[in-house]
């Protein structure tokens, strides 16, 4: 159920309702006053907001972009750099498994400037706020799709470790540009942090090797049809995105254009559980971007989906 919401002009701010867990439906109102409907819309949101007990988090770049990291679809991002940089026809390929199969040295060059500019980077008051939601009892999980690995830095939040068991909070669904994998399924030393030299090899395009079986290793960042996603984010993560699903009263959608397919799978697939459980009157849903065009980007690319929400 939508409520069409304008940027409040806050770098966080909530711009979009789409479900109350009432089950009333939340629609434009006829007032001639955009200000004060934007007013009312907010309201309405926040005490929806404040009495969630089981929120929960899928974020995107736009979290991070205060920080200074870049984006990946806005002019000057990292698909536009990448663009230009490396003379491609759209710098998304510098992001495919195929790519790296061909030119590896690039996308490797590309992997170490992103290791260095997030270890340059402080947590956003996003993180923090997140943090707190934590703290508090009241974050059920949160999904991200950025790779900075910023929330590792706020006090108390907890990261995800791909077991189904497993409490952390924050998972990391395209992995963490802060750690690298080998590439040997056999070598017993999967994962570890990169090192600055490490980082500063991947920059100048070189090969890492494993310290323990002398393997390749990789930054642990999943590319579009990864041939070796099970390394980055084990495949049962969408079994554990489907229980949170089933136990959230609030989702919210922080910084995400909706530009990108991954993020529309993630959106058809909450739409998804959301209707298959009848649970349309139960949970409400946020985007939380100052750009007007996310909502449109969400409500188009999930279709038929959201018929009936």
């Amino acid at each position: 159920r939508g409520v069409g919401t304008p940027s409040t002009g806050r770098s966080q701010g909530a711009e979009e309702a789409m479900a109350s867990p009432s089950g009333r439906t939340l629609r434009k109102r006829k007032s001639l006053d955009k200000d004060q409907r934007r007013l009312d819309d907010l309201a309405e949101f926040f005490q929806i907001a404040a009495e969630a007990k089981s929120v929960l988090v899928f974020s995107g770049s736009g979290m991070s972009a205060s920080a200074g990291l870049s984006t990946f679809t806005s002019p000057g991002g990292l698909y536009e750099r990448a663009k230009k940089r490396f003379k491609v026809k759209d710098g998304i390929m510098l992001f495919c498994d195929s790519f790296y199969r061909k030119r590896g040295k690039d996308v490797r060059k590309v992997m170490g400037e992103i290791f260095f500019e997030a270890t340059s980077s402080c947590p956003t008051l996003a993180h923090e706020a997140l943090g707190r939601l934590e703290a508090s009892g009241r974050l059920l999980r949160h999904y991200t799709m950025n790779v900075d690995g910023l929330h590792r830095l706020v006090d108390g939040m907890t990261t995800w470790s791909g077991r189904r068991d497993c409490p952390g909070k924050t998972v990391e669904l395209h992995g963490c540009c802060r750690e690298i994998v080998c590439t040997n399924e056999s070598c017993p030393k999967q994962a570890s942090d990169m090192t600055v030299e490490q980082g500063k090899a991947f920059r100048r395009g070189l090969d890492v090797l494993c310290e323990g079986c002398k393997g390749a290793v990789r930054p642990k960042i999943m590319l579009y049809d990864d041939s070796q996603s099970e390394l980055i984010t084990p495949d049962v993560v969408m079994e554990v995105m489907d229980a949170d699903i089933l136990g959230a009263d609030l989702i919210l959608w922080v910084g995400i254009s909706f530009q990108q397919s991954a993020s529309l799978e993630y959106f058809r697939n909450v739409s998804r559980v959301i209707k298959e459980c009848g649970r349309e009157g139960d949970v409400a849903q946020a985007i939380v971007n100052p750009c007007e065009e996310s909502h449109f980007n969400a409500i188009s690319g999930a279709g038929a989906l959201l018929d009936d929400l």
